[in-house]
């Protein structure tokens, strides 16, 4: 490790989820969690995806739940390196990197390529719950949307099949 902290001024070191507060909270209050809503005592149903999703995370980044073993041939150095659980829509570890790669390819590879401006839309807050838990449903009103903003660039910049779209979700608590 002194290898690569001379010659980056940068030292490795691994995240360690167990010792974050959400670890602990999801950790130590989960199964109570399932237990109340199977008693009846909260009236709400988990899907299994979230539930495989939260599973997954109590699992992500514990070096006894398996972990690589790294080994740079030039100085030797090596590290372990935890497996993640790549989930999609808990994990703030395996979210970040996600983001973080996404983000990279559009300035890198996409946006500089093409003419682009962003739009947003917004859904009623009656309708935000459904369309979180529909996926079927917010993929056609997605589609609605990024269709009408083809159809308008296509009515003013008369040439058809030039257009394409990003579409970027963002859930925030309001309702």
């Amino acid at each position: 490790m002194a290898s690569a902290a001379r010659t980056t001024g940068v030292v490795y070191e691994r995240r360690r989820p167990e010792k974050t507060t959400l670890y602990e909270i999801v950790r130590d209050n989960v199964e109570t969690l399932y237990g109340a809503i199977d008693d009846g005592a909260i009236a709400v149903r988990i899907p299994k995806h979230a539930k495989k999703e939260l599973k997954a995370y109590l699992d992500c980044g514990l070096l006894c739940r398996g972990f690589a073993r790294l080994r740079c041939e030039r100085c030797e150095e090596s590290r372990l390196v935890t497996f993640s659980c790549k989930g999609r829509g808990f994990c703030p570890s395996c979210l970040g990197r996600r983001m973080c790669a996404t983000a990279v390819n559009l300035i890198e590879d996409v946006l500089p390529e093409v003419a682009h401006r962003p739009w947003g839309v917004t859904s009623p807050f009656p309708w935000r719950r459904r369309l979180a838990q529909d996926g079927a449903l917010f993929g056609v009103l997605t589609r609605i949307f990024v269709e009408s903003v083809e159809r308008f660039y296509e009515e003013r910049a008369a040439r058809r099949g030039a257009c394409g779209a990003v579409t970027d979700v963002q859930r925030t608590s309001g309702d």
